[in-house]
């Protein structure tokens, strides 16, 4: 099989022949149709967690099952699935309690080789995952089966950037009707923030966004309200806009700590801020600490949506279905497996929304 792989930190992507190792009894064997480049694979590329190179990068893929191991129950050859960005074992401390998104899998996991070059190295799977690839060799417990007519690169978006706004606006914050929020950050993530807010019943949304063409593609996706850095405090100009007291909800989407702090500030005195955005691991964040512990607010953790696979991503794929979100709308290209690291480039360097690969071309 055919892989994009890291052969080395700071190195460009390879895309070599592998040999796929063969499933263990939990395993699953997908053929990978349509993968969503997320531009948290290029802080793998970089010395950290991420990925113990050579490494296959990805964390996210729709595609068909192809064999599975002895022991698999949840899914059979043939069967249309989500490989999820991040996997829930079930059954470790946090599975056990609920808490799935903060699985010891995907923090604690140990390296997992899924491939072997010609020479018989062994080739790991950043985060456990490794998506960039024709074949993938994915744990039951990180999938799931989804009965779906949406084509592959609009099903795999749930596999990471959809889900994580959808998960981040329905269940972290529980945005609802006549609730206003402000998204910073009108990216990808921003993007699918923007649409799900509005599904929810926000009567207003504001994006602040620093890119003017963003800015604009989040107002046609229903933004009532679009904010350039460039014009003025934005803190200020979302009070403005709410009365003077700040948003219900503020989602950060642009992966800088200053932001996180704008985010929090926008909010109103017992509002909501939800960070996603990832930047480097070694930046920190400092809150006014009265406003902090005085003022009401809460700050909740969204690591892919905080989403039960099982229960979220077959319900999302319905909501996509309906027409009720516009997956079309954030896709920008797809590239075949061979230019897996010049849509990385692309999705690193903000060019565009959102990239797909297609492991089959």
């Amino acid at each position: 099989m055919r892989a994009a792989v890291l052969p080395a930190f700071d190195a460009p992507l390879a895309v070599e022949e592998l040999e796929l190792l063969p499933p263990g009894p939990r395993d699953v064997v997908v053929r990978a149709r349509a993968v969503e480049v997320c531009v948290t694979d290029s802080y793998a590329v970089r010395p950290g967690p991420l990925a113990h190179p050579p490494a296959i990068l990805g964390h996210s893929a729709a595609g068909v099952v192809e064999a599975v191991g002895s022991a698999v129950t949840a899914v059979r050859p043939g069967d249309r699935v989500v490989v999820a960005g991040t996997p829930a074992c079930g059954a470790c401390f946090w599975c056990d309690r609920g808490e799935g998104h903060q699985c010891r899998e995907i923090f604690e996991g140990e390296v997992r080789h899924v491939a072997r070059r010609e020479d018989g190295a062994p080739v790991s799977a950043a985060g456990g995952v490794g998506t960039y690839a024709e074949l993938l060799l994915v744990r039951e417990f990180g999938l799931v089966r989804v009965d779906t007519t949406l084509p592959d690169e609009h099903l795999c978006l749930l596999s990471c950037g959809a889900a994580s706004a959808m998960g981040a606006v329905f269940g972290i914050a529980r945005v609802g009707l006549g609730h206003s929020v402000a998204v910073f950050g009108a990216g990808r993530i921003g993007s699918w923030l923007v649409q799900s807010a509005r599904l929810a019943g926000a009567v207003r949304v504001v994006a602040v966004e620093p890119l003017a063409d963003r800015r604009e593609r989040v107002r046609a996706l229903g933004a009532t309200d679009v904010l350039d850095p460039a014009d003025g405090d934005v803190v200020e100009q979302v009070r403005d806009l709410t009365g003077g007291r700040g948003v219900d909800a503020a989602f950060e989407a642009a992966g800088d700590a200053a932001v996180v702090v704008q985010a929090f500030s926008a909010t109103r005195r017992g509002g909501v801020l939800v960070p996603l955005g990832m930047t480097d691991w070694a930046a920190t964040v400092d809150l006014p600490a009265n406003a902090l512990a005085m003022r009401g607010r809460e700050i909740r953790s969204c690591q892919y949506g905080n989403v039960d696979i099982r229960h979220d991503l077959p319900r999302f794929a319905r909501v996509l279905e309906a027409g009720l979100l516009d997956p079309a709308a954030v896709v920008d290209r797809t590239y075949p497996l061979a230019e897996a690291g010049k849509a990385l480039a692309a999705a690193a360097d903000r060019e565009l929304l959102t990239a797909v690969l297609l492991p089959t071309t």
